[in-house]
């Protein structure tokens, strides 16, 4: 059994993109996410999930999750997974044509603006 403290990091975007107005699709950003991993100099395992932002009774957008964990088999440093998804934010914000995409770890909210 291998145990690790728990850290983890979480992305949230907007399904829309900005210049076109067209909905990203789950296969879009697999493919971006997928991309950077690659070029990536370590490999971090991602979670991706469809979520909705809500606010009030006039504003409703689907979006994305994506998350990371210190996943055990695999040995990141806190500094590694918050590096990792302020890196893969800022790739995201540019090739999924986002405003903003904000990035939650566990001592703070960052919003990376494109």
């Amino acid at each position: 059994m291998k145990v690790k403290g728990t850290h983890n990091v979480e992305l949230y975007l907007g399904s829309i993109n900005e210049d076109t107005k067209e909905p990203i699709s789950y296969e879009e950003l697999v493919r971006e996410v997928q991309v950077f991993q690659d070029e990536y100099s370590y490999i971090v395992p991602v979670c991706i999930t469809s979520v909705e932002f809500i606010c009030g009774s006039e504003y409703r957008e689907k979006g994305w999750k994506v998350s990371v964990i210190n996943f055990p088999k695999i040995s990141r440093t806190k500094r590694q997974l918050n590096d990792f998804m302020l890196n893969l934010a800022t790739i995201l914000c540019a090739a999924m044509k986002q405003e903003r995409i904000t990035v939650v770890g566990n001592a703070k909210t960052v919003m990376v603006e494109r």
